[in-house]
């Protein structure tokens, strides 16, 4: 059998025991060629019959002539009948069975396996169900690559009249996402404002100043309105004034209501990568090679993935983990995105990222892999719980002194439903409700601190600089890019001088700029 990396390689092997020859090819064995040498292999792009693709040379790829000719060794010393390719089940990993298939011809019996995890029930089911390569999954990898080389020969060519390095299909389009809002923060101007709160009762209350008809209404850059945001300086120092020298709130009016918070579908690569950088504060290449670690080890299904799908086996293995560990009320429908209901561009055929043994809740690993395998386990169990619920209460209240309401929300939570498994990633949640009266005409002290009352003066700020999550989802709204090249556009727009990255924020350099504003 032969996979893609050692390590997977090594899980395997520990399944299927004697009898069986388990090695890495480490990845792409054959791909385009380089464009070095004869003027056969420089070409931007080879001819073609109408309707065919092109049938260009394949070159090995640095070091792959060796590590072939070892298993080809290994395996005529052996007396091997059968081979089973089992590269990664996506477009990729195709091409690499594909071209495999053929470098091993002398042997009879060759057989595509695929499995979306790595445990010995998914590889034993995958070895007595082989199927054939996918031939329509291979010339898609073959136009991506055909599709790469013409815009990046081509347009390369073309940008090094600037001294520029070079220009891609997917790069250069994402390149243009970081430029044009780097280019909207230059063209900000800055909008002074003034807002007033008080806290009481761990409520913030926060003046209301001018509702949406009112001459002086604010309203920020997108247009929208404001009402605790005044450009009237006396106006808010009367209010803050008010709030100051009195001792209470009125409660004016109380609307009662109920907030249901849904569960997140299950990870996606894109999703996850987000996930990694806001909860545990990864970068996106970090996220995705801890990932790649687990997948290897067994503990995670495959990582490049669009698809919300799951097991059905897998979902009724959490499901009766959260039952016998929260009750019944705790179970939900199941979440899933677009994809999983026929109605979303998904180009694989791939389950979610989830557990391989979704009843195991800590695996023995690093502190990192544990850390995202835990986030992953809860994203996935929490799919199948209930939602969560919070009493609301939306007040409105007068200061005396001052003709202008006050607002805020007082909300806690009644139920935790999917939360209940997020709890170490959450911060604390307020389950009681305020001890003041939720009355109309009750009276709630102010807090009188450094915090409370409080004016600030502030001025708008720019669109926020992309950084590596959010640049993933602009990626994956566009349709630029999948799952599996996420990662290494980012890398190749820094390493290429183009983008440079302050803390997590994606800045475009002078000639990431001259790029897209003036090459392209």
């Amino acid at each position: 059998m032969i996979l893609e990396s050692g390590a997977k390689a090594r899980t395997v092997k520990s399944y299927l025991g004697k009898g069986w020859i388990v090695e890495a090819c480490n990845g792409h064995v054959q791909d385009l060629p380089s464009g070095n040498g004869s003027k056969q292999r420089s070409k931007a792009m080879w001819a073609a019959n109408k309707g065919e693709l092109p049938e260009p040379p394949w070159d090995w790829t640095d070091g792959a002539e060796r590590v072939v000719n070892s298993i080809l060794a290994k395996a005529r010393k052996s007396g091997v009948e059968e081979v089973f390719i089992a590269t990664d089940p996506d477009r990729e990993g195709e091409f690499i069975a594909w071209r495999l298939s053929i470098l091993f011809g002398e042997f009879s019996k060759i057989f595509r396996v695929t499995f979306n995890e790595i445990t010995k029930s998914a590889v034993s089911d995958s070895i007595s169900n082989p199927s054939e390569i996918n031939s329509s999954l291979v010339d898609a990898a073959k136009v991506r690559r055909f599709m790469d080389r013409l815009v990046g020969y081509r347009c390369s060519r073309f940008c090094k009249s600037w001294s520029l390095k070079s220009m891609g299909r997917v790069q250069t389009p994402t390149l243009g996402f970081i430029v044009e809002r780097e280019m909207e923060r230059d063209a900000h101007v800055p909008i002074e404002y003034h807002s007033v709160n008080a806290d009481s009762h761990g409520v913030r209350f926060n003046v209301r100043f001018h509702e949406k008809n009112d001459s002086e209404a604010w309203f920020d850059d997108l247009g929208k309105h404001r009402a605790d945001r005044t450009s009237n300086d006396d106006l808010a120092k009367s209010a803050f004034n008010a709030l100051n020298s009195s001792q209470v709130l009125t409660i004016s009016s109380v609307n009662d209501g109920v907030t249901k918070r849904n569960p997140h579908p299950p990870f996606t690569t894109d999703t996850m990568l987000q996930a990694g950088s806001s909860t545990l504060g990864w970068s996106v290449s970090k996220t995705s090679r801890i990932a790649s670690t687990l997948y290897q080890s067994g503990h995670i299904t495959y990582i490049r993935t669009d698809s919300t799908r799951t097991n059905p086996d897998a979902r009724k293995k959490v499901r009766n983990y959260v039952r016998d560990k929260y009750g019944e009320e705790y179970l939900g429908q199941g979440v899933v995105s677009k994809d999983a209901k026929g109605k979303a561009n998904v180009q694989d055929a791939h389950e979610a990222i989830r557990p391989s043994k979704p009843d195991v809740l800590t695996i023995e690993a690093s502190a990192d892999e544990s850390r995202l395998y835990a986030l992953i386990w809860s994203r996935f169990a929490a799919s199948q719980m209930s939602q969560s619920i919070r009493e609301r209460r939306d007040l409105e209240a007068s200061v005396e002194g001052s003709d202008r309401a006050l607002r805020c929300t007082a909300s806690w939570r009644i139920h935790s439903g999917w939360e209940e498994v997020y709890s170490q990633f959450n911060g604390e949640v307020r389950t009681e409700p305020p001890e003041a009266s939720l009355e109309v005409g009750a009276k709630w002290s102010i807090e009188q601190n450094e915090d409370s009352p409080k004016i600030v003066t502030d001025q708008t700020k720019p669109p926020r600089r992309y950084t590596e999550s959010s640049i993933v989802q602009a990626m994956k709204k566009a349709e630029i890019g999948r799952p599996s090249t996420y990662v290494s556009t980012i890398q190749r727009l820094t390493g290429r001088g183009y983008v440079k990255l302050d803390g997590s924020s994606l800045i475009p350099t002078s000639d990431g700029r001259m790029l897209w504003t003036d090459v392209v």
